[in-house]
Formats: C-alpha cells, structure tokens, sequence
C-alpha cells in the first residue's frame, strides 16, 4: 500500500503548521547556546592540556574562567537559574523569560546539569507554544455544554 502526502495546501491550513515558523524563531536561542556550550565543552572545559596547564594556578590569567565554568556547573548552577527562569515565565506567561529558561536549559544539557535544566527547558518551551489568548477565554470555553451533533 502506497500513501501519498498531504497536498501542501492542505497542510498550510493546519495551526500549528502555520505556527512552525514562528514557534522556531523564538527557539532559535536555544539552539544558540547549545553550540555555544558545545563549543566552551570540547574546547575549553574537556582538553586535557588545558586541564593540566590549569591545575597549578586555577585563578590566574585564562584558567580563572575555565575554573568559573567548571565550578558553575559542579553545583548546577546554570540548571538552576534555568528552573528559575521556566518557573518565573510560567507564573509571568513571559515569552522573554521563555527564551531565556530554553537557552539556558539548552546550555545546561551540555553542560552536565541535566535534570534542573531539562524542566527549566520544558517550561520555557511550554509557555512559547501556548498560544496567545487569554485564560478566562479558555475556561469559559471549556465550561460550555457540548454540542449535540447527531440529528
């Protein structure tokens, strides 16, 4: 049996394929941090002759930003303020907040804070696809009877 694809017209009538623009413009910070935290991990953080020309002096010159980093994400530090971010932005319903609990939840992921970060990423991203209206619309529409469709 062979299927055939949906006719692109019909496809642009759907919302969310509508929306797939919009919604990947405001998650683009996302995949912004997660090449920049790729690119501290392999390049700055995980060398080992970095490591070791670092080891004597961790706070001199250069190294005290590696060592900034590396104790940034030992205490989770950059899940955390992710989490915050996603919670303030689900509480505010603030895209801004949004984007920014995705982008740091995204650096996060990479960067050895899973768990803090993944739910931070999550709310962020929560909040930037709900669409906009508001929530008394909502439940007003879902306190309405449902309609009788047989004759």
């Amino acid at each position: 049996m062979i299927s055939r694809l949906p006719a692109p017209e019909s496809l642009a009538a759907v919302p969310f394929v509508r929306a797939l623009p919009a919604i990947l413009r405001r998650a683009a910070p996302f995949g912004v941090a997660v090449a920049a935290a790729l690119l501290v991990r392999h390049l700055v953080i995980e060398p080992a002759t970095i490591a070791h020309a670092c080891d004597p002096a961790p706070w001199a010159g250069a190294c005290a930003m590696r060592t900034l980093i590396v104790h940034g994400f030992s205490t989770q530090g950059i899940g955390w303020a992710a989490f915050a971010a996603g919670l303030a932005a689900t509480a505010l319903r603030s895209r801004r907040l949004a984007q920014a609990a995705l982008a740091l939840g995204g650096g996060g992921l990479v960067l050895y804070s899973f768990t803090p970060s993944a739910f931070g990423a999550l709310l962020g991203m929560l909040v930037l696809v709900r669409e906009p209206g508001s929530p008394a619309q909502a439940s007003a529409n879902s306190a309405s009877p449902p309609r009788k469709t047989t004759a």
